[in-house]
């Protein structure tokens, strides 16, 4: 078990946006607390242009040439297009890991997460498999996560078929897809997840009045210069949250943990879990409380967090150094 913490240009300091993020949030209308508290209307949403905002401009950082493959994964009523990613010279991988994007559950995609699956591939030496789940309005729970558990089950019964040495895999994504990867491994009775690494994850939609870690402001540091800024950032996904109530929960049960893991008590099949996290993330106080409530259940927690930044910085991979760092701390995670 470890909790590493990276500084930003302040060193040791906490509270201070990175410059960067600084920048960018200066850019955008400010988001007031009292916003989160008005009910949230879909028909207020343009959820095509919230879809297409997802991911940020990111680059290729890889520096040798990556092979890229689109295949369809057989599930048990559909198909399901998925991207392999591994350095053009291996014909064998030691493992492979499947990569789930982030998006609320309304967007992302393979594209969103082209250039971090290349780069993931070529530092850790193995075979990316990126998934293009269903998105809600057009699916909803618990379609997505029957696409990542079967996909699982494919990758594990088809392993040999990859040119992979292992059946067990490793599993990863942003926070949609974080979430995903942990409800796969709540649900592990077949043991075949070496480990989840989760950047970010979103473990919990539930209202802010209604968590169970009673979540607050005042439990993140905030500079009196950069508070409103903050506030702003965490508005932003405390609103988006609530809209992703209506679209992917639907009537489902908040407190199912394939919806909201931190409402998990079974741990009897989970696997070991890295947990790369952001100081002004709204979903921060979720994975802490997850993080705890796993450890108490004897699970290898290891934790990553990096100061400064906000809810999906791994977006912006070549325009934030902390992202081309996040794919080390991935590739480091697997064995």
């Amino acid at each position: 078990m470890s909790k590493i913490i990276k500084n930003t240009i302040y060193g040791s300091e906490y509270g201070k946006l990175d410059p960067k993020v600084l920048e960018r949030t200066k850019a955008k209308a400010p988001i007031d607390d009292e916003e989160v508290e008005q009910p949230v209307k879909i028909e207020d949403f343009d959820l095509l242009k919230t879809r297409s905002s997802m991911g940020g401009n990111n680059k290729d950082l890889t520096e040798g040439r990556i092979s890229e493959k689109d295949i369809a994964i057989p599930c048990k009523d559909r198909y399901l297009l998925a991207r392999l990613y591994y350095p053009a010279g291996l014909k064998t991988f030691k493992n492979c890991l499947l990569y789930l994007h982030g998006g609320g559950f309304i967007g992302g995609s393979i594209e969103t997460m082209n250039n971090q699956c290349r780069l993931i591939a070529e530092r850790a030496q193995i075979l990316v498999v990126s998934l293009d789940y269903r998105l809600s309005p057009e699916s909803r729970f618990p379609d997505q996560y029957y696409d990542a558990k079967e996909t699982i089950d494919w990758l594990s019964l088809n392993y040999k078929d990859l040119n992979v040495l292992d059946s067990q895999i490793y599993v990863a994504g942003d926070s949609a897809g974080a979430t995903l990867a942990v409800a796969c491994g709540l649900t592990d009775d077949k043991h075949q997840i070496k480990k989840i690494i989760s950047l970010y994850g979103a473990l919990d939609f539930t209202s802010i009045d209604k968590t169970i870690y009673h979540w607050q402001y005042s439990d993140y540091q905030m500079d009196d210069q950069e508070k409103k800024l903050i506030h702003t950032r965490l508005n932003k996904f405390a609103i988006l949250s609530k809209l992703i109530q209506k679209i992917y929960m639907g009537s489902a049960d908040s407190t199912d943990p394939l919806v909201n893991p931190v409402y998990a008590t079974d741990f009897s099949n989970f696997p070991p879990l890295v947990m790369i996290e952001a100081e002004f993330d709204y979903f921060l106080q979720s994975n802490k409380y997850f993080a705890k409530v796993a450890r108490k259940n004897n699970i290898q927690v290891d934790e990553v967090l990096y100061k400064g930044l906000d809810h999906g910085f791994f977006d912006r991979l070549g325009s934030l150094p902390q992202a081309e760092d996040a794919v080390d701390v991935i590739a480091n995670a697997i064995e």
